[in-house]
């Protein structure tokens, strides 16, 4: 959630956040895209990235350990950044080239089918590799010099378990947690005088 923010426009929007526990998630962040999207850009690919990797991050920052929970992070940022390098050309040691093979999804994987050598598949694996360390090297730096927002944020996630995108915007510039509550009352009061009574 935090570096949705700070990666702004170039991330995803954010919709909410939660710790409440969902089905094999511990809690999760949602997003919401603004509009049908029909293409991506790099710049999209590496922020998306960069908010993938966050949830393990923020371990190392906080706990200085890490668990498993951030297996299917891992996975969904290594197939984003493979598709860059090996579909759509973003990466500038590997070329503007489109390589097909296994683990593709196109069926041809459960015959080890692949149109590049060995030499081509070892200098793919290495700029993935190299595309998700800077990744994750570029969002822990940005994490670790907003440390005390992240902190803010888990208070505020510890005393509301739900917030939406307005609310984790206002706790990252620096709003505190009794001015939310306070704005949180008056939102609540304005929807129940808003109410029709029930009529008898």
């Amino acid at each position: 959630a935090l570096l949705t923010i700070l990666l702004e426009p170039d991330a995803d929007p954010i919709h909410k956040v939660t710790i409440i526990p969902r089905g094999p998630s511990m809690g999760a962040t949602m997003f919401l895209p603004e509009k049908d999207r029909y293409l991506v850009r790099q710049r999209e690919c590496l922020a998306n990235i960069m908010v993938t990797f966050g949830g393990r991050i923020a371990e190392e920052l906080v706990f200085n350990d890490i668990s498993s929970g951030a297996a299917m992070d891992l996975k969904g940022a290594t197939e984003v950044a493979r598709r860059m390098v090996k579909e759509w050309g973003m990466s500038p040691s590997v070329g503007p080239v489109h390589y097909e093979g296994a683990g593709d999804g196109n069926g041809q994987e459960m015959f080890g089918f692949r149109d590049y050598s060995e030499r081509t598949a070892r200098e793919i694996d290495a700029e993935v590799k190299r595309t998700l360390e800077d990744c994750y090297r570029k969002a822990r730096e940005l994490m670790a010099s907003n440390k005390n927002k992240l902190e803010s944020l888990a208070e505020a996630l510890l005393a509301f378990e739900v917030l939406d995108a307005r609310e984790v915007r206002q706790i990252i510039e620096g709003k505190s947690l009794d001015r939310l509550s306070a704005e949180r009352r008056e939102t609540e009061s304005a929807k129940l005088s808003d109410k029709p009574e029930d009529s008898e």
